[in-house]
């Protein structure tokens, strides 16, 4: 079990060069979902003495490790610090849960709706010739609107009914 979790840069080492942490796979990943605070407090002192701690939490990260102390960090404190990659629809959604302002997500979010909304404009001519939706579209994305996505709205308008105006109600 033990030999499945080793990092693939602990497999690059050196054969005589060895972590603190060699043969002690046990304490650092115990079979336990929740181990005595006493096994996480030996495996933190052995990461404490390592000269890759941080190359070992920076990979038990990044491949979200579900067990064990990885470079001195339990499964909850890696939780805590993995925050997803800027530019990315879940970053943008991270920065906002923790109302962060973020100018790469938010550009790269507000790219991604254009994108969207592009490829829904396109869709509504190719399906439609001309719709609501896609007046709509246009005025979003910042276009000028098409003859028949304009023709469509004002057929749309004209056949709801109207309120007499205010001005020309009679009184009775």
């Amino acid at each position: 079990m033990i030999d499945a979790l080793v990092p693939p840069y602990l497999r690059r080492l050196p054969d005589d060069t060895r972590t603190p942490c060699y043969g002690h796979g046990e304490l650092m990943v115990p079979d336990t979902p929740h181990p005595p605070a006493t096994l996480t407090d030996a495996a933190r002192a052995l990461c404490a003495a390592c000269p890759i701690q941080q190359a070992c939490a920076d990979w038990a990260t990044s491949t979200r490790q579900p067990h064990g102390v990885w470079g001195g960090l339990t499964p909850a404190e890696r939780r805590a610090v993995q925050r997803p990659e800027c530019g990315t629809d879940a970053g943008w959604r991270s920065h906002r849960a923790r109302n962060e302002g973020c100018t790469t997500c938010r550009e790269a979010h507000d790219e991604r709706l254009r994108e969207g909304r592009r490829a829904r404009l396109e869709q509504e001519h190719r399906e439609h010739g001309g719709s609501l939706a896609g007046y709509r579209l246009e005025l979003l994305l910042g276009l000028p609107t098409c003859v028949r996505c304009r023709a469509v709205r004002q057929e749309h308008y004209a056949s709801l009914p109207r309120a007499p105006k205010w001005y020309r109600r009679t009184a009775a």
